[in-house]
């Protein structure tokens, strides 16, 4: 049996299924998961099924090699009164307007949302997905994060399809949906799967301080971790089970998709899928020394209060506990592109302003926008970029509301980290200016310069000097080593 829900959300459309493969005979190599939803050959449509497996995933697949629009909506809809136990889900976009498409009781119908499916397991999963509760785990901590190759972010309906499908499968005694939700969105760009890790620690909280590195969790306590990767650019899906330890390969071939199946740690299921595939294989969970991460993000909950710390360790995170006492919701946003040199910049955006990276990181366009929709594009250098920075700093320096003389404590708020940032010290430059010259280097904002007064300068040094941990003398590394 199946679920599948798809809404149209602004200019994407996005569409959600189980695939797990259960009740009847179901002779397919002896999958244990079916791809109920899947991309048009070309990049442009979504395609998604419910009903008998067989002839359901042979029918979309045949319709993926057609043009997106009518012609596709026909052959669904054919192919469904032929096989009325088999409905159909179809999305594509025209001329950058979204259309979703229900087959299903014998006619095509245009909808903002859809279901397929059973009756009762949708009904559970709306009661999931409209409960505001955060339903932790006890003294646990659970991690969602998902993100796709599009520049458009991932819908927030989409986010919440998944965690509520992830959700209805461990809460549903009847056991008839489940396995691993496979989620697509559709832009004018295309077709994009959703990738997401979702993982819940052993409960571990009370036996932890804050700062503590949160472990993964283990299968004899309770705990969870599940990594779902697009394979190439649409060529297929990358699902990891941290508990098993290992996972599956969907690569897509003419016939539909083969399944490869792997043993092992992440570095192993890595290593022994991409000799296979011949390609990289990601996924976002890691069993090798970090080091030092490439970037680290503060997530403040509700409250604004620091809750937890993400640090990227190239296509891997990791993460710290800093509330270990209380029930916390946090998010952040982490821009995983770029890890690959001959990949896209990608896009940075807010609701009024987005920042699109050429192929060579070379240039970045600015998209200017006014009730969603692009006014003004340019296109500039790095150095035109500087200047830009600074025109908008000085502008931000003499505005009335003032930038806040407490720490970021706002709910919401990134905090983004700099390490091991660049200095440059001066003594006194010029006769009217008594202190000391520090100088930082952002990556973003440049060289940063402040004028510490000399007792501010005393104090700042003698909190350095107390709190850093001294480092091992050539003795001591020896001996120890």
């Amino acid at each position: 049996m199946t679920l599948l829900v798809a809404a149209v959300e602004g200019n994407n459309v996005w569409m959600v299924a189980d695939t797990a493969i259960t009740g009847g005979s179901v002779d397919l190599r002896d999958r244990e998961h079916q791809l109920k939803v899947i991309p048009s050959r070309d990049g442009r449509a979504l395609f998604g099924f419910a009903g008998e497996p067989v002839n359901g995933a042979r029918l979309i697949e045949q319709a993926a090699s057609m043009p997106a629009g009518q012609d596709a909506v026909n052959f669904l809809l054919r192919s469904h009164r032929e096989n009325p136990s088999v409905d159909f889900a179809y999305a594509y976009v025209d001329h950058t307007v979204p259309h979703l498409i229900r087959i299903s009781e014998g006619e095509a119908l245009e909808m903002p949302t859809l279901h397929l499916g059973l009756p009762d397991a949708f009904g559970h999963f709306q009661r999931i997905r409209h409960d505001a509760g955060v339903n932790p785990v006890p003294d646990a901590v659970s991690i969602f994060f998902t993100g796709s190759r599009a520049t458009e972010p991932v819908p927030n309906g989409l986010n919440t399809a998944i965690t509520s499908m992830l959700r209805l499968f461990a809460e549903r005694s009847e056991r008839d949906v489940g396995g691993w939700p496979v989620a697509y969105h559709l832009t004018a760009e295309g077709a994009f799967l959703c990738g997401y890790v979702y993982s819940v620690s052993d409960p571990i909280l009370t036996k932890i301080g804050p700062g503590s590195i949160l472990p993964h969790g283990t299968a004899e306590a309770g705990g969870f971790g599940l990594s779902v990767t697009e394979l190439g650019r649409g060529d297929g899906a990358v699902v990891y089970w941290h508990q098993q330890p290992g996972g599956s390969v969907f690569r897509r071939i003419n016939e539909g998709y083969e399944v490869l199946k792997f043993d092992g740690t992440p570095s192993q299921f890595k290593e022994r899928a991409s000799a296979a595939v011949g390609q990289p294989i990601e996924i976002l969970f890691n069993d090798q020394p970090a080091g030092s991460p490439e970037s680290v993000t503060v997530m403040r909950d509700e409250r604004g209060v620091p809750s937890m710390v993400l640090a990227r360790h190239g296509d891997a995170l990791s993460f710290s506990v800093l509330n270990v006492g209380a029930t916390f919701r946090s998010r952040a946003t982490v821009n995983l592109r770029g890890t690959d040199k001959d990949k896209p910049g990608g896009l940075l955006s807010t609701d009024r302003v987005t920042i699109t990276l050429s192929a060579d990181k070379s240039t970045a366009t600015v998209n200017m926008v006014t009730d969603k929709k692009p006014t003004t594009r340019i296109e500039l250098t790095a150095s035109e970029l500087d200047a830009v920075l600074a025109v908008l700093g000085e502008a931000r320096a003499v505005m009335r509301d003032k930038v806040t003389c407490k720490t970021p404590e706002v709910r919401g708020t990134r905090e983004l980290m700099i390490l091991d940032p660049m200095w440059r010290t001066n003594s006194q430059i010029h006769p009217s200016l008594n202190g000391i010259i520090l100088r930082l280097r952002h990556p973003g904002f440049g060289w940063l310069t402040f004028l510490l007064p000399h007792h501010e300068a005393r104090s700042l040094g003698n909190w350095l000097a107390q709190n850093s941990q001294a480092e091992p003398s050539s003795d001591q590394a020896s001996r120890e080593t």
